[in-house]
């Protein structure tokens, strides 16, 4: 892919879903303060394949129009991956199993009392990267299969949600970077369909449109913060909710790196062994 069509397409994915969620009327529109942070804890387990742990919380504002985004809960979850490096450009990962517990964004106090909606989640992803001189384009395509208690009830209704992701990354090269700095823009456009959602009006589910950076603290750490426009359609085709979030991310590669030079030379560092 050219670097021209790689930019027409992140453009357009933004633009269809901005276009879906555009005011008409009937519609209405709901405004939200969020504050997403996950930590990232990773390892590899052999050349191609590697192992992630994604422990993720989101907090939102509990009164429209409040900037306070620490107010109420709306999102926990625990989400471990699987992924596969076919080559260094072509990866697949799995999700064999992950827990999550969401709870509505708030439009109006009454909905502050609703219970969270239970889910069990196995997804598989695609990640394709094509690299240029100045940057990287990735296309990410997920399909997962979802089981949520939308009733509170203890019976998980099934669906199916694809995703498709572009994403650009840009590393920034200066004297004073010394682990890493990259700028990122992606968008993401998600769609459903199966029994859990087969009463609602249309497939759309959501669009996430994502611009941040990461910087690199060690060789092993990573800090990432960002900011997300969310707009996600409720279940009757005619309200829409517009998240503006705060996304970080702390992530932790080579976790056990320290356990296996233990392995291999019989001594813990000394931050391990208690001496400092």
């Amino acid at each position: 892919m050219k670097r021209g069509n790689a930019l027409a397409r992140l453009v357009g994915l933004w633009l269809f879903g901005l276009g879906i969620s555009a005011p008409a009327f009937g519609q209405a529109h709901y405004q939200h303060r969020v504050v997403w942070g996950r930590l990232a804890l990773t390892d590899t387990i052999n050349s191609r394949l590697r192992w992630e742990l994604y422990l993720q919380g989101r907090l939102q504002n509990r009164e429209p129009g409040s900037l306070n985004a620490f107010a109420a809960p709306q999102f926990v979850s625990y989400w471990p991956w699987l992924t596969y490096a076919v080559r260094p450009t072509l990866r697949v990962g799995l999700s064999p199993v992950g827990y999550f517990k969401s709870w509505l964004l708030i439009a109006n106090p009454a909905e502050a009392e609703r219970q969270p909606v239970a889910e069990w989640r196995i997804a598989l992803r695609l990640d394709q990267e094509q690299r240029f001189r100045r940057f990287s384009y990735t296309n990410r395509y997920s399909l997962e299969r979802r089981w949520r208690d939308l009733a509170s009830n203890g019976v998980f209704l099934p669906n199916w949600r694809v995703r498709y992701q572009a994403r650009f990354d840009v590393p920034i090269r200066a004297s004073w970077v010394k682990y890493g700095l990259t700028v990122s823009v992606s968008d993401e456009l998600f769609l459903q369909f199966g029994e859990a959602v087969r009463a609602n009006p249309n497939v759309f589910d959501q669009n996430r449109l994502y611009g941040g950076i990461t910087y690199g603290l060690t060789k092993s750490v990573r800090a990432s913060i960002g900011y997300i426009n969310q707009i996600q359609q409720r279940n009757s085709g005619k309200e829409f909710d517009h998240a503006h979030v705060l996304f970080g991310v702390l992530t932790v590669d080579n976790l056990l790196a320290p356990l296996r030079r233990w392995r291999k030379g019989g001594k813990l560092p000394a931050s391990n062994r208690g001496d400092s």
